[in-house]
């Protein structure tokens, strides 16, 4: 009985055991499910919170976006606040108000905020009532848009502040949940090991024990079950990935959505991929400081990600750490805030841009006191001096220090009065007292009622722009360097003395003078000679005149005199001389004593012409005659110059079609060498079989063809033709050179190497064969005697034509020695006549014998001068007495012909 008491005390003390465990386990369980009911409430309530908080930031950013966009539109209004915004607001600071009424700091925190709110929606719409307007640009009242900005930046940080609280709340009870569950876990195992020891003893305490195991992973289950739904279909994105590999091992879909991969896509990419490859290096230092934390999880701040398409967005994130699958993890949300940025940034850009205009820019409000300055900008005092505080509070007339009674000052006065725009150019004067140029532009900003309630007057510092028009204005009737009136300034000289003297029936005689060889000049002198010859002879001509008569340069080295009044013929000459002799007095330039001579020609009002143009075309034709006649002389318009005038023109004309035409010939005339007794060279001549006046020699068109410029394309066609004709047609006389002139104008515009080049080339023509007769005064400027030498290194000689009849080049021939000095024919008809002339000839047969040149005498037509010139050692002889010039067709048997004459001329007298 005592055993069967033992094992019935045994069986009921197990019985009892296994009661009492059954019972543990289901007071436990049902302890489990009641905290984690209040737990899940409480994580609930801290999402709800979460959720109104994020719920007012993006309404707000909204509201500011909206009031943004409304900033470019010309009738502008703030649309921040419509009543659905404004009812949402409310809603959500009205939840917030209940979950934090137990919560004294961050209720109070929440009652300030909607304050904040209220106040900043009245700050948007004072700013949209205060812009400023101006065709389709608006432009916002800095001040109250600063108060706005500075509003909302307090509400932002507030709740961001509030949210951040609320995200380590809401990580400590997922931390604690996952603590908890562990506990839970541990505890069910405890009970579920005692209950299933004491099944042993009785199958009923069996059973209940594998029931409390049951129920203990159903509540596991569901704990992990709810977290998936919260983490899956929260609308922030979240995302978790291994903390020491940055790989992703989940992202909800609100990250998917956000970043644009795929869930797929987003399981095994690196958490570095979402960030811009500059910004890593700083990420993967946050990460180690984060991990060293306690607790683990906070704010990382705002951030910079990237989509998958490279679009770069910005977010706010907070982190937590903590085991997940195993794995050391961070539990990240990501909040977008990438249009907020991009409205502060865009804030930021339009204050920054009002700051740095380089234009002041000055904000007034109409008082009773006028209209006063409300903002200036800090190109205000760049310009005018005065610190933008000063300005401030000041009536605008004031401190602008504009001259009141100019009449600018009435415009814009008007202007303001009126409330409409307004533009004009104020003299003003800065802190300092110095003058300066005003340009300004004002305009009225009207509100919703169309009243005036602002004036936005931009202005800039035109002094610069006045003084350039001023100088303009002068530079278009001045001549710069000699400060006469210049051509535009005499045209207009000319019409008012004509009509002033058709009124009083006086006379105008207008003058063309030029100053002779001015070229000659800066050729040898320099420019800046020259440059002092003109004013100097500008400054002579005004001090001959009378009050009444004007003096103006027409250019370059023309001038033009207009006198009025002067009846007699007489009295202009005699003027005229005295103004000439005025110029040719002595000036001594750099050292140098010049002597400066004019050429003049005079048309008078009203028989040579009633109309300026007549008059200038008339008396220039008469300063040509001058010219023509020797220069340095006065010669009055005729008729008869007209005829002469209109026969240049005619003659340029038909040289211009006369290369066309190949009206052009050469003849060609031999030169005899007194030593070898036969022809060793020709000299190619010009002619022009002209359809109408028959065969013209050089001295009947080239001076036309100088003026004109047209001796450049003959000339090129000259020694083009010479080459080809040598190489041709003197094949049988290889050693004979052909010689050709050179215009000092083709000498001095053309390329002539490059010109004796290209023909030498085409014709294959030996360069020894061919000699450039160029004048004296090639010798006088030094910046031609590269191209001399040129076409010495070519092979091809030079020869000096006419010596002696131009300028003195003894001086010249230092530095540059030619192949052939030809003597001028004046002085070879002067032998057997004139012993002068026959000592220069001899003088120049010295001089280039001793110099290293031949000496050729041209125009030779008599025994005598043959004689003079071979007994004194002339080298060669060129004139009619040996033959005169010929075509190229017939100068072939010409020159066996000479030759055989000359051996036995030579042969007789020996």
């Amino acid at each position: 009985m005592s055993r069967s008491s033992a094992h019935l005390r045994i069986a009921f003390l197990a019985t009892m055991l296994a009661i009492a465990s059954a019972c543990i386990l289901v007071f436990t369980a049902l302890g489990i499910f009641s905290y984690r009911e209040a737990s899940d409430r409480q994580l609930q309530a801290a999402l709800a919170v979460q959720s109104d908080l994020e719920t007012l930031l993006t309404l707000h950013i909204a509201a500011n976006t909206d009031f943004l966009k409304g900033v470019g539109d010309a009738s502008f209004r703030s649309f921040a606040w419509p009543v659905a915004r404004t009812g949402r607001s409310a809603e959500a600071y009205d939840r917030l108000e209940r979950a934090f009424s137990k919560d004294p700091q961050d209720g109070a925190a929440i009652r300030r905020l909607r304050r904040l709110s209220a106040s900043w929606s009245q700050q948007l719409e004072n700013a949209a009532h205060h812009t400023v307007g101006s065709g389709a640009r608006v432009a916002v009242d800095s001040g109250e848009l600063l108060k706005a900005n500075e509003t909302l930046r307090e509400i932002a940080e507030g709740l961001s502040a509030i949210r951040t609280r609320q995200e380590m709340l809401v990580a400590s009870m997922q931390s604690e949940s996952q603590q908890r569950l562990a506990h839970e876990r541990l505890a069910l195992s405890l009970s579920a090991i005692a209950a299933v020891s004491l099944l042993g003893y009785g199958f009923v305490s069996g059973h209940r024990a594998s029931l409390a195991r049951a129920r203990a992973q159903v509540v596991a289950e569901e704990a992990e079950s709810r977290f998936l739904q919260y983490f899956e279909q929260h609308p922030l994105a979240m995302m978790i990935y291994d903390a020491h590999s940055l790989v992703v091992l989940t992202a909800n879909a609100a990250a998917q959505r956000q970043y644009g991969y795929s869930r797929e896509e987003f399981f095994g990419l690196s958490l570095s991929q979402l960030r811009p490859q500059e910004d890593v290096a700083g990420f993967l230092t946050d990460l180690h400081t984060y991990q060293a934390l306690s607790p683990a999880s906070g704010s990382a701040g705002l951030r910079r990600h990237i989509r998958s398409d490279g679009t770069i967005i910005f977010v706010q994130v907070s982190f937590h750490f903590l085991s997940y699958a195993g794995r050391d993890a961070c539990f990240a949300t990501a909040v977008e805030v990438t249009e907020h940025e991009s409205a502060k940034r865009e804030l930021h850009l339009r204050g920054r841009a009002l700051d740095a205009t380089l234009n002041a820019v000055l904000i007034t409000e109409p008082t009773v006191h006028g209209n006063v300055v409300i903002y200036a900008n800090p190109a205000f005092e760049r310009i005018t001096g005065y610190a933008p505080s000063e300005a401030i509070g000041k009536e605008m007339r004031d401190i602008s220090g504009w001259e009141r009674d100019h009449a600018g000052a009435t415009v814009i006065q008007n202007a303001l009065k009126a409330n409409t725009e307004g533009a004009a150019l104020l003299r003003g004067y800065r802190r300092d007292g110095s003058l300066f140029w005003n340009q300004m532009h004002v305009a009225p900003v009207f509100n919703d009622d169309g009243k005036a309630t602002h004036h936005i007057c931009v202005f800039n510092d035109a002094s610069e722009l006045v003084h350039s028009q001023e100088s303009l204005r002068q530079q278009a009737a001045q001549d710069a360097l000699t400060l006469l009136p210049n051509r535009f300034a005499l045209n207009i000289a000319i019409e008012q003395m004509l009509e002033r003297a058709k009124t009083e029936s006086q006379s105008l005689s207008l003058v063309f003078v030029d100053l002779d060889n001015f070229k000659d000049v800066n050729d040898t002198l320099g420019h800046s000679a020259g440059d002092l010859v003109l004013q100097n002879a500008a400054s002579r001509l005004s001090g001959g005149l009378q009050g009444t008569d004007v003096v103006a340069r027409y250019g370059g080295d023309e001038f033009v005199i207009l006198l009025y009044g002067t009846h007699e013929p007489e009295f202009v000459e005699r003027t005229l001389e005295d103004l000439r002799h005025s110029i040719s007095a002595p000036l001594l330039v750099n050292g140098t004593a010049l002597q400066i001579e004019a050429s003049m020609g005079v048309a008078s009002y009203p028989q040579d012409g009633a109309d300026a143009e007549t008059l200038l075309r008339n008396a220039d034709t008469a300063l040509y005659r001058a010219k023509s006649e020797g220069r340095n002389r006065v010669r009055r318009f005729e008729p008869a110059l007209s005829r002469a005038s209109a026969e240049r023109l005619s003659l340029a004309g038909r040289l211009r079609s006369a290369l066309q035409r190949n009206e052009f010939e050469l003849l060609y005339q031999p030169k005899v060498s007194v030593s070898a007794r036969c022809v060793v060279g020709v000299e190619a001549l010009l002619r022009w079989r002209d359809p109408a006046h028959g065969v013209l020699s050089p001295n009947q068109f080239v001076r036309q063809a100088e003026d004109s410029g047209l001796i450049v394309p003959i000339g090129e066609w000259i020694i083009e033709q010479a080459c080809k004709q040598a190489k041709q047609l003197f094949g049988c006389f290889p050693d004979i050179c052909v010689s050709l002139n050179v215009s000092p104008v083709q000498f001095a515009r053309a390329d002539l190497p490059a010109t004796v080049a290209r023909a030498l080339r085409g014709s294959r023509l030996r360069p020894d064969l061919l000699q450039i007769e160029i004048t004296e005064g090639a010798l006088m400027d030094p910046s031609k005697l590269p191209l001399l030498h040129a076409i010495r290194e070519m092979g091809v000689t030079v020869a000096i034509d006419d010596f002696g009849v131009g300028y003195s080049s003894l001086a010249y021939l230092r530095h540059f020695i030619a192949d052939t000095l030809k003597i001028d024919m004046s002085f070879v008809r002067g032998i057997g006549h004139s012993s002068r002339d026959e000592a220069i000839v001899k003088a120049i047969l010295g001089l280039g014998h001793t110099l290293g040149m031949k000496v050729v005498g041209e125009g030779v037509e008599t025994v005598m001068q043959r004689d003079f010139l071979t007994q004194h050692g002339c080298d060669e002889i060129q004139g009619y007495l040996y033959a005169r010039p010929t075509s190229a067709a017939e100068i072939g048997p010409l020159i066996r012909s000479l030759n055989a004459s000359l051996q036995v001329a030579y042969g007789v007298h020996g």
